[in-house]
């Protein structure tokens, strides 16, 4: 099954189920390794802000950040964008039932995105390695930052041999992957944007290549094959938690000399 297919079917599957979009979005949060690394970065910024803040959710997907954020900083004011225009009014739909009055979005080409000093925060995962000319979307994202302001982007990199396998990546409607990324390369790339205060590690290390195949490739495998092991998943999920749990911790915490996906920090003087 297509990325793009089976992101149409989970919007159809969620439209009427609200509750199922958020044990979605409860998996998400708990078994997919990247969502670990920038829930790290998110709580550290948190830790240096007071009060409502700006935060610009680029290219959001099925909205699975956003939604995070509405939770847990529920003073802070999100803009969320991406190019799918039936998923952005499939989570209008859903955060407006929620009364999540501070959350917003819109259908918006990264490319196109022409604010001036709007945004505190600047989330990007997984979308900047499938655009073309990334250079401009992130000297973008730098103009859209206020000074002060943190973009925080998650990107493939070079070590990596397959694009991540799980659907949480935004492949922007099948597009091919157009970019894998050096780490001193990238932050050349930033650095010449403008940006400051630069840091960069890799996610996906061994743990959280293992974690990976335990929390969704075997799962997605058996699925696949049928339907009748749905009923196994709680059970299944029971037993290799706790190993997912340990995995997950590891590679978010601590340093990999290699990764499959760069986690990027980085300020606007």
């Amino acid at each position: 099954m297509q990325h793009a297919e089976l992101r149409k079917r989970l919007s159809i599957i969620f439209r009427n189920r609200p509750y199922l979009r958020s044990m979605f979005y409860v998996l998400i949060d708990v078994l997919i390794v990247s969502f670990w690394h920038i829930r790290r970065g998110i709580l550290s910024f948190s830790r240096h802000t007071q009060g409502p803040i700006h935060v610009l959710d680029a290219g959001t997907g099925l909205g699975q950040y956003t939604y995070y954020l509405a939770r847990n900083f529920p003073e802070w004011n999100i803009y969320a964008v991406d190019v799918s225009a039936n998923e952005i009014c499939e989570c209008n739909r859903f955060f407006h039932d929620l009364n999540y009055n501070r959350v917003l979005f819109r259908t918006e080409n990264l490319e196109e995105v022409d604010r001036a000093e709007v945004y505190d925060l600047i989330l990007a995962v997984n979308v900047i390695e499938y655009i073309k000319d990334d250079k401009a979307v992130l000297t973008n994202l730098f103009h859209a930052l206020k000074p002060g302001g943190m973009l925080m982007v998650s990107v493939q990199s070079d070590k990596s041999r397959l694009v991540q396998p799980n659907f949480t990546n935004k492949l922007l409607q099948n597009q091919e992957l157009q970019h894998r990324y050096n780490n001193l390369e990238l932050k050349k790339l930033l650095k010449e944007i403008g940006y400051k205060n630069i840091k960069a590690h890799y996610a996906y290390g061994i743990s959280g290549r293992i974690s990976t195949v335990l929390g969704v490739a075997i799962p997605k495998n058996l699925l696949r094959k049928s339907r009748h092991f749905l009923g196994l998943m709680p059970l299944y999920y029971l037993l290799m938690y706790p190993v997912i749990f340990v995995l997950n911790t590891i590679d978010a915490y601590f340093v990999h000399l290699s990764g499959s996906e760069l986690v990027v920090r980085a300020y606007k003087a």
